[in-house]
C-alpha cells in the first residue's frame, strides 16, 4: 500500500468512527493540519454544516499540558460563559480514540491578516483580546479549573527548561556581549518581581495562530490544549514578543476589565527570558532570521531600558 492509499484508508476508518457522532451523513473529511501531538481534520456534512475534529496522534512528539478531552471541556466551559469573543462550540467528545469536534470557525489566522488591517482595527482587536483574558479569569475559578482537570501552577519560578536554556545562554561565548547583558538584566528583573505575580485561569497559548479573524474582527479563539490556572505573565508573553508595539493595548484593556494591576517590569522581563532561546537560534542562523534576532534585541533593550 503506497502513502496515498494509506492516508485514504486512515481517513476512511476515521470517517466511520466520526459518523457515529453526526446525524447527517459526512460528505467531506480532509486533513487540515498535523501538529506535534494532534491532527486536525476538516469535516462537512451533506446539509452543509462545517466542523473541525482534533484527533490525538498515536505517537506524540511531546506530552501536551492537557488531554484532548480536558481541552474540549475547557472549550465547553468558556463557550457557556458567553465571552466577548466567540469560542468554538464543541459538538462531541470521544475517549476512544481521544478526539473532539467543534463547529468550524470561518476566517484566517491573525498573523496572516494583521497587515491588511487599519491601525484602528488592530487596536480594537488587541483591546478585545485584553477583555477576553480578563473574562476567562473571572469565569473560571481555581476550583473550576481543578474540576475540569487542567493544571494548577502557582509557582513564580521560570519553567525548568527555561532556566536550563538561560544557563547555557549566559555561558555562550559566541554570542555578542549585548545579548548576554540583556538576558541577565531581564532575569534579574524577573527574579525581583515575584511578589507582583497575578494568578488566574489562562489560555496559555493565545498567539497569532490561535486567534481567528474574519471581516476585520475576531471570529474565534481556539486551541485550549495548554490552558491552566497560572500566572498571567505567561499569558501575555507571546503578545509582547509578537506585537511589541501593541501589547500595551491588550494589557491595559485586561486591567480595566479585571481590576488587576499587572507589573510591566515582570511581563516584559518574563517574555524576554522565556523567548530568548528563539532569539539565539535565529541569530545563529542566516538571512532574515538573523536580522529578526537583532531586531528583537533592540526591541527588548527599548522595552526594558527604564527598569532597574
Amino acid at each position: 500500500m503506497n502513502q496515498k492509499e494509506t492516508i485514504a484508508s486512515t481517513e476512511g476508518n476515521l470517517q466511520s468512527k466520526l459518523q457515529e457522532h453526526f446525524n447527517e451523513e459526512i460528505s467531506t473529511l480532509t486533513l487540515k493540519g498535523s501538529g506535534l501531538c494532534n491532527d486536525a481534520y476538516y469535516l462537512e456534512t451533506k446539509d452543509g454544516k462545517k466542523y473541525l475534529v482534533k484527533l490525538e496522534k498515536e505517537i506524540q512528539e511531546f506530552e501536551p499540558e492537557n488531554s484532548l478531552v480536558v481541552e474540549a471541556e475547557v472549550a465547553k466551559e468558556l463557550y457557556s460563559a458567553n465571552l466577548n469573543v466567540p469560542i468554538p462550540k464543541v459538538v462531541f467528545i470521544s475517549n476512544n480514540p481521544d478526539m473532539y469536534g467543534y463547529e468550524y470557525i470561518e476566517g484566517d489566522m491573525l498573523k496572516n491578516t494583521l497587515g491588511s488591517l487599519s491601525e484602528e482595527e488592530r487596536i480594537s482587536i488587541f483591546k478585545q483580546l485584553g477583555i477576553f483574558h480578563a473574562q476567562i479569569g473571572q469565569n473560571v475559578s481555581k476550583e473550576t479549573a481543578e474540576k475540569i482537570g487542567v493544571t494548577v501552577d502557582e509557582s513564580t519560578d521560570s519553567h525548568p527548561e527555561t532556566l536550563q536554556e538561560y544557563a547555557s545562554i549566559i555561558e555562550d561565548e559566541t554570542l555578542p556581549e549585548e545579548f548576554t547583558v540583556l538576558v541577565k538584566k531581564a532575569k534579574s528583573l524577573l527574579d525581583s518581581t515575584t511578589n507582583e505575580s497575578v494568578f488566574q485561569f489562562i489560555h496559555n497559548d493565545a498567539h497569532h495562530e490561535n486567534i481567528i479573524i474574519k471581516d476585520n474582527q475576531i471570529s474565534g479563539i481556539i486551541d485550549f490544549g495548554n490552558s491552566e490556572y497560572g500566572e498571567t505573565a505567561k499569558e501575555f508573553s507571546r503578545y509582547i514578543r509578537d506585537f511589541p508595539d501593541y501589547f500595551e493595548h491588550i494589557v491595559s484593556s485586561y486591567e480595566e476589565t479585571s481590576g488587576n494591576k499587572l507589573s510591566r517590569k515582570r511581563l516584559i522581563s518574563n517574555a524576554c527570558v522565556s523567548g530568548f532561546i528563539d532569539i539565539v537560534e535565529n541569530y545563529k542562523s542566516t538571512g532574515e532570521r538573523k536580522i529578526k534576532a537583532e531586531s528583537m534585541i533592540r526591541t527588548y533593550q527599548r522595552l526594558l531600558k527604564d527598569f532597574t
